[in-house]
């Protein structure tokens, strides 16, 4: 299906105030995305919708510059469009909404200066969360996070502001622990675990293996360390590694390792020709790569467990199923974050924000974590009956607490291995 086009709109106040003015202006709209600026600027100009009761405070959504983020950029709009589209559907529209682009290493608090009625900010993908923190701080306002994942969250702990931190997505590592739930499921109870030294996986690797302990597995190894380092060049590594296979004999062999990458290759043909352990069949294969690399992976002569979905929320199929036919694509998890924040504004802009722990009026105090998750248009309603809600999440569950990350639910595949022959 081709996807919806939506035509600019003439009252939108965001191409004229919202983007800085300075020399990169015309570079930015040259770039390939810029038309996602002009959709973004006629879903957001300042639509007071006086019926409803409706305030405007001010909201300023900040993406990343760079040529590197704008694929990245253009879906988290796609997921907003959609967002803002289903917002409209109720009756309502958002409030004066600002765009800026940020790069890396800017300081928000001074790419947000000279805006005193500033109360939220989302802040782009992978954020610095100190500066955000300072800036939460600093400013008295809140910040949406609406993809927070990996080692982008590693100084959450470490953050005093972190009652002012909405974080939309659940962490990479919810992916590991409910990999190795369901590792234990199948029964395989002694593993190996392996990456390949010249790609990103000691982290996935040993955040799995972590879980993997506390649920009473057991992680085999010959090695001071138990993640298996093996590059894929090294003949001698390698067969060093086939032969603490056989020896060891794991009920899986978990790999921290790109389907189709060299480690991964080297390893399928030993194990084809009966190198690794009991036969072809043995051991069973565990994946930590990615959801978006899963159809690298296809049936082999050995079980394979995989993930399918990272962690999402209850609201994931149907918003899938309204992207997919909105723009003829299927989206990821940052086109629902996207999604999640265009309805999170509408909901934070609407009647008296309840005080937040430290008594200031909070735009997110809206948030009950242990309710039932309402549709936006329910949600919408009970909002401006000035009761707290929580809406039914696409990226997560929406049990939205400040300063922590919010759950999900993963989704595997078993691929089952194939008959003799």
């Amino acid at each position: 299906m081709a996807p919806s086009q939506a035509a600019p709109s003439s009252g939108s106040s965001l191409a004229a105030d919202s983007i800085a003015s300075g020399s990169w202006r015309q570079r930015f709209f040259k770039a390939p995305w810029r038309s996602w600026l002009m959709i973004f600027a006629s879903l957001l100009g300042c639509q007071a919708v006086s019926a409803s009761g409706l305030l405007s405070p001010s909201v300023v959504v900040l993406l990343p510059k760079g040529s590197a983020v704008e694929g990245a950029n253009e879906i988290f709009l796609k997921g907003f469009q959609l967002g803002e589209e289903k917002v409209r559907g109720c009756g309502l529209s958002l409030a004066s909404v600002k765009l800026r682009l940020l790069n890396l290493d800017d300081d928000p608090a001074l790419a947000l200066s000279g805006n005193p009625r500033l109360k939220l900010v989302v802040a782009p993908p992978a954020a610095d969360l100190r500066a955000f923190s300072a800036l939460a701080s600093k400013r008295n306002l809140s910040v949406v996070l609406p993809y927070q994942r990996g080692a982008s969250l590693r100084s959450l702990g470490e953050l005093d502001a972190r009652s002012r931190l909405w974080f939309l997505v659940a962490p990479v590592r919810d992916d590991h622990q409910a990999m190795a739930q369901r590792v234990m499921e199948q029964g395989w109870r002694r593993v190996m675990v392996v990456r390949d030294p010249s790609e990103l996986g000691v982290a996935a690797a040993k955040s799995f293996i972590e879980a993997f302990q506390i649920l009473g597995g057991r992680v085999e190894s010959y090695e001071p360390e138990l993640v298996q380092s093996v590059n894929p060049d090294d003949g001698e590594r390698l067969k060093r590694l086939q032969q603490d296979l056989v020896w060891l004999g794991p009920d899986a062999l978990v790999l921290a390792s790109r389907p189709s990458g060299p480690l991964a290759q080297a390893l399928k043909k030993a194990q084809m020709d009966g190198l690794l352990g009991r036969g072809p069949q043995h051991p069973a294969w565990v994946w930590l790569a990615s959801s978006d690399l899963a159809s690298d992976i296809g049936p082999e002569a050995w079980e394979q467990l995989l993930l399918k979905q990272s962690s999402r929320g209850p609201g994931w199929q149907k918003f899938s199923e309204s992207f997919e036919q909105h723009w003829g694509q299927a989206p990821d998890l940052l086109a629902a974050a996207g999604f999640d924040t265009a309805r999170i504004i509408a909901l934070s802009t609407m009647s008296a924000s309840l005080a937040s722990a430290e008594g200031s009026a909070d735009p997110l105090g809206w948030v009950d974590a242990e309710s039932e998750p309402q549709p936006l248009c329910k949600a919408l309603r009970l909002r401006l009956e000035g009761k707290q809600v929580r809406l039914e999440g696409a990226a997560s569950s929406f049990a939205l607490r400040a300063g922590q990350t919010p759950s999900g639910t993963t989704v595997f595949t078993r691929v089952s291995a194939l008959g003799p022959g």
